[in-house]
């Protein structure tokens, strides 16, 4: 389509991927969830991402990982709306799919004794979650 299905503005990539008023609320989740790995969003870290670093490459990782879901999200909510089916809200679409593959990776770690990778690696800072001492999983997205 020419017009965005969201606002009727003119549609371009910029439009569905940094200007759409849709996309504020997912902004400010992701803007909440970088301060607390003490980084600020902009467009350009939206676009082209952190480059990976020797001493905060957990970190780079997974906040790469971070803005791909979100791009995801703002993708799939789009088909849904051109299909005219399902939820358009990317901000919630993007906080289920990263809790939905958090919650994954655990029950994967768990069942081959990894817990300590895993807290490697989705648990740095407790920004997105924490393992307690007895081995379950709290969510904090």
């Amino acid at each position: 389509p020419d017009t965005c299905p969201f606002c009727g503005m003119r549609e371009t990539l910029a439009h569905i991927y940094l200007e759409c008023a849709r996309l504020q609320p997912l902004f400010w989740l992701l803007l909440d969830i970088l301060l607390r790995f003490w980084l600020h969003f902009s467009p350009h870290l939206f676009i082209y991402a952190l480059p990976i670093r020797g001493p905060t490459k957990s970190r780079d990782l997974l906040v790469n990982l971070l803005l791909a879901l979100a791009k995801l999200a703002i993708y799939k909510t789009r088909v849904r709306r051109l299909a005219d089916r399902g939820s358009c809200d990317c901000g919630a679409y993007f906080r289920s799919s990263v809790r939905s593959r958090i919650r994954a990776e655990f029950l994967w770690a768990a069942s081959t004794g990894s817990l300590d990778t895993f807290e490697e690696q989705w648990a740095l800072s407790g920004v997105l979650c924490s393992v307690s001492p007895s081995g379950s999983l709290h969510l904090t997205l």
